[in-house]
């Protein structure tokens, strides 16, 4: 392989590895700012029941 097409490889990784997570951080940032403008307090992915709120069997 030519050194040129090595190096031009090297920098397109480069460049995606960096970009893809700073693109997930970005992108669950601004999920969670429009779901707070709407009025979402919790805006994590995983339900939280309360034991509380919890459905009871017992009857």
């Amino acid at each position: 392989m030519p050194l040129r097409l090595i190096i031009a490889f090297s920098i397109i990784a480069t460049v995606v590895a960096i970009a893809v997570p700073v693109l997930i951080v970005r992108t669950r940032r601004r999920r969670a700012d429009n779901l707070r403008r709407r009025g979402v307090k919790s805006y994590n992915r995983t339900r939280q029941v309360t034991p509380a709120a919890a459905p009871s069997n017992r009857q």
